[in-house]
């Protein structure tokens, strides 16, 4: 499928829309393919055997201003796009937005109720902002956000979805969408900064998505919410 194509699919439905870049705009941070890649392959999250972002390095093109990767394979849809100025963008289809409720919600009986998709408190929300985040920290590292990091993360498309956890671990009463709007966050600070509040920055973004859904963590569940980040983290899940 073109990247044209693809991104329209993920589009169409629920979706994460991630862009980073310098405050300071140089043109050239990464002049060669080489550069692009090399930072890539440093900077890539991998903490529960799927990549953020997935990176084929043998499937990206190159078109002498951008560096692009893609990946459509059943549920995963993704796109990004890496700037020779360090500009990220990633558009990263929801799994829930893909899956049927039967196969997602596979031995629960009665199934939740029908919705066009679908939210994982952990999995779609929390554990995916952690890694979006981690990865800032990478580019950071690589240099290419000095010397302070613009950092937009929206969700798309997610009206009328439903918020839900594993084994009713938190709450049973759905918790839907009820708003047409995107929901974004975005953030600037010294890229010295970030690698120390990236992981707090995770779970206080995940929350915020969470109340738009009117799902309100009580302390406990913030408390559990944190351990298992911190066990994804440590790659203990």
């Amino acid at each position: 499928m073109s990247n044209e194509a693809l991104l329209a699919e993920i589009k169409s439905r629920g979706y994460w829309r991630v862009e980073m870049h310098s405050t300071e705009y140089q043109d050239k941070r990464l002049p060669t393919r080489r550069a692009m890649q090399d930072l890539l392959s440093k900077a890539t999250v991998s903490l529960r055997g799927w990549p953020y972002p997935y990176f084929p390095a043998e499937d990206t093109i190159y078109n002498g201003k951008w560096l692009e990767g893609q990946d459509n394979s059943d549920y995963h849809k993704e796109y990004w796009q890496l700037y020779r100025s360090g500009q990220w963008i990633h558009w990263l289809g929801l799994k829930g937005a893909w899956i049927t409720r039967e196969r997602l919600f596979e031995g629960l009986s009665p199934l939740p109720p029908q919705h066009p998709g679908y939210l994982h408190v952990r999995g779609d929300v929390l554990f995916t902002l952690t890694e979006i985040l981690r990865f800032a920290v990478g580019l950071a590292q690589g240099g290419v956000l000095d010397p302070n990091a613009f950092l937009s993360i929206q969700l798309h498309n997610t009206h009328d979805y439903m918020l839900f956890e594993s084994f009713n671990r938190f709450f049973g009463d759905s918790y839907v969408n009820q708003s047409d709007r995107p929901i974004e966050q975005q953030q600037s600070l010294p890229v010295g900064e970030l690698s120390a509040v990236a992981d707090q920055m995770a779970l206080d973004m995940a929350i915020e998505v969470f109340s738009v859904f009117d799902w309100i963590p009580s302390e406990a569940a913030e408390r559990t919410l944190a351990e298992d980040q911190k066990k994804l983290i440590e790659r203990r899940l």
